[in-house]
C-alpha cells in the first residue's frame, strides 16, 4: 500500500466515482487540485493547495471520499491533510522512494482565510471608512470596540479575517479567535451542560484572548444567558485593553439586546458597509477573474456588474459560475450565454425603480382601518390608532430599506417603538390566521399599487 503508483490509481478511481455523484464542476473546483501523498498506518495523507479547499472538502466531501476510497484501498483508512506551503515547482527533486513528510501547521491556521486580507479587499465609496478603521485596528489593536454592520455578503467577514492577518503579521504569537456568534452560543450551552470543558474552561478560552472577532452578533438576540455571558466576556477583554471586533446585519441600536451591551458597542467605532457602486463591482470582478485565471472579456465583466448589485458574495458566485461554464464547456464567452447562465441573479431594472414608499403603506393601512393620514403621527395612544400604526410600522420594516430610526421619525416615534411594533405584529402573524390573511391582503395591494405606478 506504500507504492505511490498504487495510491495515485486508487485516488483517481475514487475521484472518478465521486464525480458521478457531485458533478464535473464541483469535482474540478474542489477535488482535482488535491494530491495524494502516501498511506501509512491506515491514514491517507492528502496535499491541499489552500485552506478554502481544505474547509470545503472537510465539511462537504470527506465522508463521500472515504466511502469510495476504503473499498479500493482494502482497509478502513482515515484522511490527514497537509498544506502545500511552497509551490512544487521550486522544490528540489526528492528520491521517489521517500514519501514527503506532512507540513506542520499552526493550531489556528485554518481559522483565518488566507484570501481575506487587506490587499485583496476592493475599496470603494461604499466601504472606505470600514476598511480604514479595520486597518487602524490591525495596526494598533486595543481600540475598543470596533463594530461593523451591513447587509449580508458585503465584506464584513473579509475584514474580520484581514484584521487577524494584520495583527498576526506584527505579533505572530497573538491569541486571536474568529468565531460566529452561533458557535459562541453552542459552545456556551455545551459548557454549562457539562458536555464540553466546563464553564470555567469556556470563560478562560474567551477571556484570555488578545483579540476576539465575533461574526453576526444578531444571533445572540433572544438568547438571554448567552448574551449575558458575552457581556461579561466583552467587559473582561475591554478592561484588559484587548481588542473586540463585532459584525452585525444591522446597527447597534436596532439590535433587540440589553441597553448595557448596546451602550458598549456605541462606545467604540461603528462603521457600516453599503451596497457597492458600479465601479467597485467591476473592480471586484476583475480581481476575481485574475485570481481564478478565467478567460472572461471585459464586456462580460461589465454586464455582470451592471446586473448583479445586491451582494458581493453573489457577484463572485456569478463570476465563478460563468468562468467554470465556459471553461468546462470549451466555448467562447458571449453576453447571450451569460444572460441565460445568471438569469436568476439579474435584477429587473423596472422593479428596482418601483420601491415601496412609506406613504403608500400608510395610505393602504389607513384605508383598511378607516383612518386619516394625520392619525399615524397623532399623540393619542388608543388601541384604535395604536394598532394600525403598529401594522404600518411592521410593513415599513419588511417592505422598505429604511432604518428603524427613519421609520420612527415618519410616525413621530422613536426606534424602540418601531422595534416593539415589529416584534408584536410578527408574533401575531404566527398565532392569528385571520390577521395573517388580512395582512397578506394589504401586502398584495401595496405591491400591486407600487408596480402599476
Amino acid at each position: 500500500m506504500d507504492n505511490l503508483t498504487n495510491i495515485k490509481e486508487i485516488w483517481l478511481e475514487a475521484v472518478k466515482n465521486l464525480e458521478t455523484e457531485i458533478g464535473a464542476d464541483a469535482t474540478s473546483l474542489w477535488i482535482r487540485p488535491i494530491k495524494p501523498l502516501f498511506i501509512e498506518n491506515g491514514t491517507l495523507t492528502l496535499e491541499v493547495p489552500d485552506s478554502i479547499i481544505y474547509n470545503t472538502v472537510k465539511e462537504r466531501y470527506e465522508e463521500r471520499l472515504l466511502s469510495r476510497l476504503r473499498p479500493l484501498a482494502g482497509e478502513d483508512i482515515k484522511i490527514h491533510y497537509s498544506m502545500s506551503i511552497t509551490p512544487t515547482a521550486t522544490l528540489p527533486l526528492q528520491p521517489a522512494k521517500v514519501a514527503p513528510a506532512p507540513v506542520s501547521l499552526p493550531a489556528n491556521y485554518f481559522s483565518f482565510n488566507p484570501n481575506y486580507t487587506f490587499d485583496s479587499f476592493i475599496v470603494g465609496a461604499s466601504n472606505r471608512f470600514a476598511y480604514a478603521s479595520a486597518e487602524g485596528v490591525a495596526k494598533n489593536p486595543g481600540q475598543n470596540p470596533f463594530f461593523i454592520y451591513s447587509a449580508p455578503g458585503l465584506g464584513k467577514t473579509h475584514l474580520l479575517h484581514a484584521i487577524a492577518h494584520g495583527i498576526l503579521t506584527a505579533n505572530p504569537a497573538a491569541r486571536i479567535l474568529y468565531t460566529a456568534s452561533e458557535n459562541f452560543v453552542n459552545e456556551y450551552i455545551d459548557a454549562v451542560r457539562g458536555k464540553a470543558e466546563g464553564a470555567d474552561q469556556f470563560r478562560s478560552k474567551y477571556r484570555k484572548l488578545d483579540c476576539l472577532l465575533l461574526d453576526d452578533i444578531q444571533f445572540l438576540v433572544d438568547k438571554d444567558r448567552s448574551e449575558e455571558e458575552f457581556f461579561y466576556t466583552f467587559n473582561a477583554l475591554f478592561e484588559s485593553k484587548k481588542q473586540v471586533v463585532i459584525t452585525s446585519d444591522r446597527p447597534p441600536r436596532e439590535l433587540a439586546m440589553g441597553d448595557r451591551l448596546i451602550s458598549r458597542f456605541l462606545q467604540g467605532v461603528v462603521a457600516d458597509i453599503k451596497l457597492p457602486d458600479f465601479e467597485t463591482r467591476v473592480a471586484i470582478l476583475r480581481q476575481k477573474r485574475d485570481q481564478h485565471k478565467y478567460d472572461i472579456p471585459d464586456d462580460i465583466v461589465t454586464f455582470i456588474a451592471e446586473n448583479v448589485k445586491k451582494s458581493i458574495r453573489e457577484l463572485e458566485g456569478c463570476l465563478i459560475t460563468v468562468g467554470n461554464f465556459f471553461s468546462n464547456m470549451k466555448i467562447q464567452p458571449s453576453i447571450d450565454a451569460v444572460k441565460e447562465i445568471i438569469k436568476d441573479h439579474i435584477n429587473d431594472p423596472e422593479q428596482d425603480e418601483k420601491k415601496v414608499t412609506i406613504e403608500l403603506i400608510k395610505t393602504v393601512v389607513a384605508e383598511k382601518y378607516n383612518l386619516e393620514m394625520k392619525d399615524f403621527s397623532a399623540k393619542k395612544r388608543s388601541e384604535a390608532l395604536a394598532f394600525p400604526r403598529q401594522v404600518a410600522m411592521y410593513l415599513a420594516c419588511t417592505m422598505t430599506e429604511m432604518t428603524l430610526k427613519d421609520i420612527g421619525e415618519s410616525f413621530g416615534r422613536d426606534h424602540a417603538t418601531v422595534m416593539y411594533a415589529k416584534n408584536k405584529i410578527g408574533q401575531m402573524l404566527q398565532t392569528d390566521p385571520y390577521f395573517n390573511e388580512t395582512l397578506n391582503q394589504m401586502l398584495s395591494k401595496i405591491k400591486n399599487v407600487s408596480n402599476s405606478a
